[in-house]
C-alpha cells in the first residue's frame, strides 16, 4: 500500500521471472526468486469526481451455498492501519514462509488471488485471521491443495486474465476475525466514481526498503472504467495498443493513495448496504500512487463462470477417485457394486 513519493523513472517488477513486456509496467507482488525491482510514486483523481458510493444493494453471491458474505463488524472511518478484523477475508498468500501477495477468502475451502503470484515451482500456504503478517495471535496457517491460474492468463503485450484460485487442504472455521468475502455474479460492473477500498501488506512507499508492512494496511480508491482508463495508461506509455481492456477496471486517488509491491492479489472491495463485495483483485500499475495514473486490477465479474467452473469441477472429481478406489478395495472381496 503506497504512501506516495520516489523517482519519476517507470521501473518494472513483478513475482515471476521472466520479463515484462515492457520495463515500466509493475507488477505488483513481493518478490520471494530473483526479480526486477519495482517502485514508483504519487497519483491523484485523474478526471473524474469522487462519489460517496454505491447506493444499489449488493449484488447476489456467486457461491450461493454461503449466502452470509462480506460482513464484518467495524466501520470504515478513515487511517492507514487497518483495525483488527476489519477485513476478516484479507489473507496472505505464502512461500518458504514469506509474504508474497494477497488474497481473500471466497469460501471455507477456496482463496482467491492474481495469476502472477502463483508460480508452478513454488508450493503455497495462506495465513489469515490476523491484520499482522507476521505474528500469529489469532491467525490460522493452510496449506494450498492445488492452485489454478486462469489458462489464458498473459503478459505479452498486456496483461490479461489476471486471476487465480486456491484450493486449501482443508476447510477453515469462521470466526469474528475469518469471514468470506462477497463475489459478484455474471456481467456485474461496479460504476465509475464508486469509493471502493484496497487492502494489503504490501509497501508503504515506492522506493522503500521494506517489501512488505507488518500492519494490514488500507486506503480507498474510486472506480474508472476500462475504457477511460485505457486512454491514460496509452499515453503514459506511449503506445497505439489497447492496453487496459474488458477483464480489467481501474481505481485512483489523489497522490501518494494507491496499492503497490506485496499487495497483489489482494481484494479491491466496494461496500453495498452494509455488505462488502469484491469487485476487483489488484494486478499493477506504473509506480505506486504517481500523479494522474491509476492502479489497475482485474474485474471479477467478468470471470464469475470461469470461478464456477473451476469450483465445480474440482468439487465433483474427488468422489468419482473415492469411488474407483472403493472398487479396487472391493473387487478382491467378490463384492459387487451396483451403480
Amino acid at each position: 500500500m503506497s504512501s506516495g513519493g520516489g523517482s519519476l523513472g517507470l521501473l518494472a517488477w513483478l513475482l515471476l521471472l521472466q520479463p515484462w513486456p515492457w520495463q515500466n509496467w509493475a507488477g505488483r507482488a513481493a518478490p520471494l526468486l530473483p526479480s526486477a525491482l519495482l517502485s514508483e510514486e504519487g497519483r491523484e483523481n485523474p478526471k473524474a469526481s469522487p462519489a460517496s458510493g454505491p447506493a444499489a444493494g449488493p449484488p447476489p453471491n456467486l457461491f450461493t451455498s454461503f449466502p452470509v458474505c462480506g460482513r464484518t463488524p467495524l466501520r470504515i472511518v478513515g487511517g492507514v492501519d487497518a483495525e483488527e478484523g476489519k477485513w476478516p477475508w484479507q489473507v496472505s498468500v505464502r512461500a518458504k514462509g514469506r509474504h508474497i501477495c494477497g488474497g481473500t477468502l471466497v469460501t471455507t475451502t477456496w482463496v482467491l488471488t492474481a495469476g502472477h503470484c502463483i508460480s508452478s515451482r513454488l508450493h503455497y500456504s495462506v495465513k489469515m485471521g490476523d491484520r499482522s503478517v507476521y505474528k500469529e495471535n489469532t491467525s490460522v496457517v493452510v496449506p494450498v491443495r492445488r492452485a489454478f491460474v486462469h489458462p489464458k492468463f498473459s503478459t505479452v503485450k498486456a496483461v490479461q486474465n489476471d486471476l487465480a484460485l486456491l484450493r486449501l487442504h482443508h476447510p477453515v472455521n469462521f470466526t469474528s476475525n475469518i469471514q468470506p468475502i462477497c463475489i459478484p455474479q455474471e456481467n456485474f460492473q461496479v460504476e465509475a466514481r464508486t469509493r471502493c477500498w484496497v487492502t494489503g501488506w504490501g509497501k508503504t512507499q515506492e522506493g522503500g526498503e521494506k517489501l512488505t508492512s507488518e500492519i494490514l494496511q488500507e486506503v480507498d480508491q474510486y472506480i474508472m472504467r476500462y475504457e477511460e482508463c485505457n486512454k491514460i495508461i496509452k499515453k503514459a506509455l506511449s503506445s497505439t495498443t489497447d492496453i487496459i481492456k474488458k477483464g480489467m477496471v481501474c481505481g485512483y486517488k489523489e497522490q501518494g493513495k494507491d496499492s503497490c509491491q506485496g499487495d497483489s492479489g489482494g481484494p479491491l472491495a466496494c461496500e453495498y448496504d452494509d455488505t462488502w463485495v469484491q469487485v476487483g483483485i489488484v494486478s499493477w500499475g506504473i509506480g505506486c500512487g504517481r500523479h494522474g495514473l491509476p492502479g489497475i486490477y482485474t474485474e471479477i465479474g467478468v470471470y464469475s463462470k470461469w470461478l464456477m467452473a473451476v469450483v465445480a469441477q474440482a468439487t465433483c472429481s474427488y468422489p468419482a477417485v473415492f469411488l474407483i478406489l472403493l472398487l479396487h478395495l472391493l473387487r478382491p472381496l467378490g463384492i459387487l457394486v451396483a451403480l
